[in-house]
């Protein structure tokens, strides 16, 4: 009895021995170029060993021994098997190029070579070529064991005949290598009035493995500030009178900058993009109140800004990846100028003895609006000497004109054809109201004495300048 149960032992480990499946590993290392740039990649790897019996000629096939490559790192998710292609280069010193076919890697078997000769042990060297552009790529280490055979021989001629067929994906966040600089050019007066300001945007390429956050923050806490026009003092302005924001990304937050670097989006991040390759727009804006808190005086404000691309902590490969790029934001303030008279007709009527013996006033409220974007002086003057009428002509020197009672900041000047200055100096202003008093004392009423009834006028010009 003991003799048959050595005799059975034996035997069990025979079998034991002859259905044990030999593993190998052939990995493929995808390189970030060619993902970012959607190219193929071929990698030329060895690939096991063929042991030769004599007398056969085998013919080769392959195959995948699962529907996918699947992730065994990281978050869930698989790569087709179809990605992969695969052709026999050499088996010891045979070449087989021109004569191995590729095949793509699926569950059934493939044939690599047919039998045509004879071919001595040794190693199989195989070209593996993936397809990167109909794949978007995460990082990874994907995975699918594979089986060589050599036909229908028993047993089979290449060892290990069930490789595992790694392809490592690599984790990497590369935003294009110089972020242009950005400008907000105020060139019209309609951005202060209106509420939404002014706003541009500009897109940023990147290419990436792994989903991420975008933050951003400025380097000082005011805008720098040049010009060539001519100005009363340096601005200082805040660089959180700016608002910030990723115009295409759906759960983009926008943040008013800061010298602190804040997220862009929320916590969740941003996922890997399709074809992952995608360009983030980077919005900016300025309200209308902020370009009039900030902004008033003409020239170039510039603060230079930092984005950070961050991996999410829970995205592979452990530990943290992190890439900056640095940009300058400016905002660019037009010399802009405009000045209204908002009521075009002013009227002294004369019909009372009362007026003649104390003289006429009238007060214009809100009379001119003034925007300027440097600083002004504002002057008037008549276009005639004279007020002109059917019953003749009276000197428009009889005419004072400056502020009403509570204005302040405007002279009082008599009025000629040569300019009159009512401001001097003033700073940059945007729907700047001034109440304007006109008016005719009564020690000028020499000069209507006399004049026929009718109605008698003259143009009165304000202007920037003493022209």
């Amino acid at each position: 009895m003991q003799k048959k149960k050595l005799i059975i032992n034996k035997l069990l480990l025979g079998w034991l021995l002859l259905s044990a499946p030999a593993y190998g590993q052939i990995v493929i290392n995808l390189p970030q170029a060619n993902i970012t740039a959607r190219s193929d990649y071929t990698a030329t790897l060895a690939s096991g060993t063929y042991s030769s019996l004599i007398g056969l000629v085998p013919n080769i096939e392959v195959k995948a021994n699962s529907p996918n490559f699947t992730n065994t790192v990281g978050e869930t998710s698989t790569v087709p098997l179809n990605i992969a292609h695969i052709r026999l280069r050499s088996i010891g010193s045979l070449s087989l190029i021109g004569v191995s076919a590729e095949v793509t890697l699926s569950t059934s078997y493939a044939l690599l070579y047919a039998a045509l000769a004879s071919i001595s042990s040794g190693a199989v060297i195989a070209d593996y070529r993936i397809s990167t552009g109909s794949h978007t790529w995460i990082s990874g280490i994907y995975r699918t064991p594979i089986n060589f055979r050599t036909g229908l021989l028993s047993p089979n001629q290449i060892t290990p005949t069930t490789p595992n067929l790694d392809i490592n994906v690599p984790g990497f966040i590369a935003p294009q290598a110089t972020l242009s600089s950005l400008s907000l050019p105020v060139n019209n007066l309609s951005f202060f009035r209106n509420s939404a300001g002014i706003s541009a945007a500009g897109n940023i390429s990147v290419s990436t493995t792994v989903p991420y956050l975008l933050s951003l923050q400025a380097s000082n806490t005011q805008f720098s500030f040049n010009t060539n026009s001519s100005y009363n003092q340096t601005p200082s302005t805040s660089v959180g009178l700016v608002n910030s924001t990723l115009s295409n990304i759906t759960n983009a937050t926008p943040i008013m900058l800061s010298t602190t670097s804040q997220a862009l989006t929320a916590a969740s991040g941003i996922a890997v993009p399709t074809n992952n390759n995608q360009a983030l727009t980077a919005a900016f804006s300025i309200t209308g109140n902020n370009l009039k808190t900030g902004f008033v005086q003409a020239g170039t404000y510039s603060v230079p800004i930092t984005y950070t691309w961050s991996k999410l902590a829970s995205a592979y490969p452990t530990g943290s990846l992190q890439v900056q790029r640095s940009s300058t934001l400016q905002v660019i303030v037009s010399d802009l100028a405009e000045l209204i008279a908002l009521q075009p007709n002013v009227n002294f009527v004369f019909d009372d003895v009362t007026d003649y013996r104390q003289g006429i006033t009238r007060d214009m409220t809100q009379h001119l609006r003034i925007s300027k974007t440097t600083p002004y002086s504002l002057y008037v003057r008549s276009s005639t000497a004279n007020f002109s009428g059917a019953g003749g002509q009276i000197p428009v020197n009889i005419l004072r004109i400056g502020a009403s009672a509570g204005q302040t900041g405007v002279n009082t000047v008599t009025l000629s054809t040569t300019p009159q200055q009512l401001i001097n100096n003033a700073n940059p202003t945007i729907d700047r109201t001034l109440d304007i008093r006109y008016s005719i004392p009564n020690t000028a009423m020499s000069q209507l004495l006399g004049k026929a009834p009718g109605t008698y006028s003259a143009t009165v010009i304000y202007s920037f300048t003493t022209l």
